[in-house]
């Protein structure tokens, strides 16, 4: 009974595997039923005994990688305490970035959920997963604003889509450009410096290395200190 258990979940690692190097390399409505199945030397029967269709193998990859945005709400979104939320959405985010570097089924996950032409199934599926992590982010930044930490001129929504868009904005260009600038160590630097301006009391700015006040700044001062921060951090 256990070896037939294990050969189960090796055929169905293996159907997994091909799909996540399929669905990368050729994009996910391009790949087949049949090449996956042909690709972890399996049968139709086999794919069918473990698998829907190829949605539920997209939500099984998904299930299978946390994406690093993914890792780091899920480690902060209902901590123990009256921890810092956004120091810890810092600390989480920068170690997901380390993982995110040298782990390349990790790096195939994240080209997959980024391909917006995986059709109807595919991008119900996309468009239930990005729901999840929206609720968490926006939970997140509510629990911010809650203990006071969270700057005026952001609600907890705002907030959430800032954080979303400097997490997936960073992987995506560090991958569009070939892995051009050490993800980690760029990385930490632009977060801090991102998150900080997400900050009440403006004391994490300077903390982060930017010159600005650490009053807190006024209506609409906070983008400017967005753009400036992002600017002097850009790779020559």
């Amino acid at each position: 009974m256990r070896r037939r258990k294990d050969d189960s979940e090796q055929t169905r690692n293996a159907i997994l595997d091909a799909a996540e190097i399929g669905f990368c390399d050729r994009g996910y409505a391009a790949t087949t039923l049949e090449m996956i199945s042909r690709a972890a030397g399996v049968t139709r029967g086999a794919f069918y005994w473990h698998f829907r269709d190829k949605a539920e193998l997209l939500a099984a990859l998904h299930a299978r990688i946390l994406l690093p945005q993914e890792q780091i709400l899920a480690a902060i979104a209902d901590p123990d305490g009256e921890q810092d939320p956004l120091e810890l959405l810092s600390c989480a985010g920068i170690e997901a970035l380390r993982q995110f570097e040298v782990d390349e089924s990790r790096q195939r996950m994240f080209r997959i959920m980024s391909d917006l032409g995986t059709g109807p199934e595919g991008r119900e599926v996309q468009s239930r997963l990005d729901g999840e992590l929206r609720g968490l982010t926006r939970r997140i930044m509510q629990r911010a604003r809650d203990q006071g930490l969270l700057h005026r001129d952001f609600t907890p929504h705002e907030a959430a889509v800032f954080v979303q868009v400097t997490f997936i904005g960073l992987l995506g260009e560090w991958l569009r450009s070939d892995k051009g600038f050490p993800l980690a160590g760029f990385g930490e630097k632009l977060v801090r410096r991102q998150l900080a301006v997400l900050r009440a009391d403006g004391g994490g700015w300077a903390d982060a290395g930017g010159a600005g006040p650490r009053d807190p700044p006024g209506r609409g001062q906070a983008a400017a200190q967005f753009s400036a921060g992002t600017a002097a951090l850009l790779p020559d």
